[in-house]
């Protein structure tokens, strides 16, 4: 668009990118403090004025309460508390989006089209606040879209029509994997997971957990642990820098020195201790991908993202789908230059088929709306799909925090039967459970769950459900190096109706325990409570997918009797 300037925006969970191209000439990263990365984070002066970027991470240290490091993760919280003042979630967005505007009109003068992207699995609703908080006339492409086109026009990997890719975006607060096809007009999103417990910061946080194992003075560890004043702040954020520069330069050489401070020693690691320490995150982005790629033969993997630049990663996919990822100089611009790639009016953002989120996050400082895991207090976890409580103390399950989620109802699969009402027959018979993961929170602390399968729920035509725990293995949770797991045994019964994507349950009746342990030992056991909730599903002819609509679990199943 000769005579013009556009704008593509990358509205991350940790790190904001953007891309400028005047005059039709080639797009190029905008920079802020010399950086194309501008932290997502925001902070509240007592004037009210929210700071954003480097000036928000520099200002926490003196007040973290008024601090948000991810705020994208409270899309779905209607407001949000900073400091001792409360603001909209979209006037937040917008103190972010706005910074990013103002950094680009510095450099072009007006912009004539604003592009911002956004997670596949965004729904309306979640699409709308973005919207609200983007300056008026912005047009919004999915992720996955605007990876997928940077690929084909800027890197030159053509996709025939019909044809599918898989975009692995492993950025720095979440991981999502989609399958796009090829169209006449660009790409479309067929398939999509995410989840945000797979991102660089997880794999920062296991390298400082091994500097923890490391280290000798347990006193200044714990200062930086738990800050006690600014001075441990500073310490802190010093520390977790250096942790995640020491990453990205272990992508170009085998070995470096952590600096620690406060204990001013240096810790050495190597690319080989680097991949032991990342391999359970890779491992959980590499089951993500095979879930949302089921049987498709895509045509090519493009990684996108930061964090996808570590050599462990095409490493792990080429041996897991024996395809060598299609790779960028700078993955964490792939999706904001792709974005101003897309066709202006054409609709890239909706309800996708199979578009959920594995891992949803929690509002941060805001009161737990999710129960406490200690004694005397509920827990909920996963259960076979369903929302379930184990009462350690008696009391009564609590709501999980809220996070939208979108799904699309199953067909059909039998037009010459006629069902009751509410009866999907793709439901129909039994399945038995794959997995899934659940949040609940110890002390404060949101931990999740994994629930590595096993249970058996049998679906029938007249309305009844029945769930059964005989020898499923633990689900299991670790938090500040102790382990909890957690049995279910017994039998639960419940009235099921399922139509436009949504599963409601009503328990009518179980015999189901509960018994937990941390680090082997005894912790807590008693009835397992269970609690009502709408569920949202997708079923094929052999795959049955649950999440929770307010995001605090999800479950997948594969048909017994197919």
């Amino acid at each position: 668009m000769a005579g013009s300037a556009r704008l593509g925006i990358d509205f991350g969970t940790s790190t904001t990118v953007a891309v400028l191209t005047v005059d039709g000439r080639e797009p190029r990263p905008l920079l802020f403090d010399g950086s194309p990365l501008l932290p997502s984070a925001v902070w509240v002066e007592p004037t009210g004025r929210l700071l954003v970027g480097r000036d928000a991470v520099r200002s926490a240290v003196s007040d973290p309460s008024a601090y948000e490091a991810h705020p994208k993760r409270c899309v779905d919280d209607g407001t949000m508390l900073l400091g001792v003042a409360e603001f909209d979630v979209p006037a937040v967005f917008r103190a972010v989006l706005d910074r990013v505007v103002e950094a680009a009109t510095a450099v072009a003068g007006p912009i004539d089209e604003i592009v911002v992207t956004c997670p596949a699995a965004w729904g309306a609703q979640r699409q709308a606040v973005l919207l609200e908080a983007a300056p008026a006339g912005t047009r919004l492409v999915s992720e996955p879209v605007a990876a997928a086109h940077y690929f084909a026009e800027i890197a030159g990997h053509a996709v025939p029509v019909g044809g599918s890719a898989v975009v692995y975006d492993f950025g720095a607060g979440t991981f999502d994997a989609s399958v796009v096809q090829r169209t006449a007009d660009g790409f479309t999103v067929v398939a999509s997971l995410g989840r945000h417990d797979s991102g660089g910061l997880d794999i920062d946080a296991a390298i400082v957990e091994h500097l923890a194992a490391t280290v000798p003075d347990d006193a200044a560890w714990a200062r930086l642990q738990a800050p006690q004043d600014a001075k441990d702040r500073r310490a802190r954020q010093q520390l977790w820098d250096n942790v995640r520069d020491s990453k990205e330069l272990l992508s170009r050489t085998g070995s470096t020195l952590i600096h620690v401070p406060l204990l001013d020693v240096e810790v050495p690691l190597g690319r080989e201790e680097l991949d032991r320490l990342a391999a359970p995150v890779l491992e959980r982005t590499l089951d993500t991908t095979r879930a949302v790629v089921g049987d498709a033969a895509p045509a090519a993997i493009f990684l996108a993202g930061g964090s996808s630049r570590m050599p462990a990663v095409v490493t792990a996919l080429h041996r897991a789908f024996g395809i060598t990822p299609v790779t960028a100089d700078q993955p964490e611009l792939v999706v904001a230059e792709g974005s101003i790639r897309t066709a202006s009016g054409s609709a890239q953002t909706g309800d996708w088929p199979a578009a959920m989120e594995l891992a949803a996050a929690a509002p941060v400082r805001r009161k737990p709306r999710v129960p406490l895991l200690a004694a005397g207090a509920t827990a909920v976890v996963l259960a076979a799909g369903v929302g379930v409580a184990f009462a350690t103390g008696g009391d009564t399950p609590g709501r999980p925090a809220a996070t939208a989620q979108s799904a699309s109802p199953s067909p059909s699969p039998s037009p010459s039967r006629t069902y009751a009402p509410g009866i999907d027959p793709c439901m129909l018979g039994k399945w038995r459970s794959t997995g899934g993961t659940s949040y609940s929170e110890i002390d404060k602390t949101r931990v999740m769950w994994t629930d590595r399968g096993g249970s058996i729920t049998e679906y029938r035509e007249d309305g009844t459900t029945t769930e059964e725990d005989t020898v499923t293995p633990p689900r299991y949770g670790e938090l500040r190096g102790a382990r909890y797991e957690v049995v279910f045994r017994g039998v639960a019964n419940f009235r099921w109706s399922a139509q436009n994507g949504e599963l409601q349950l009503t328990l009518t009746g179980s015999t189901s325990t509960y018994q937990m342990t941390k680090n082997g030992k005894n912790f807590a056991s008693g009835k397992t409570i269970y609690f009502a909730e709408p569920i949202r599903y997708t079923c094929n002819e052999n795959r049955l997918q649950l999440s929770s609509t307010l995001g605090n679990w999800n479950s997948s199943a594969e048909r017994i009797n197919p």
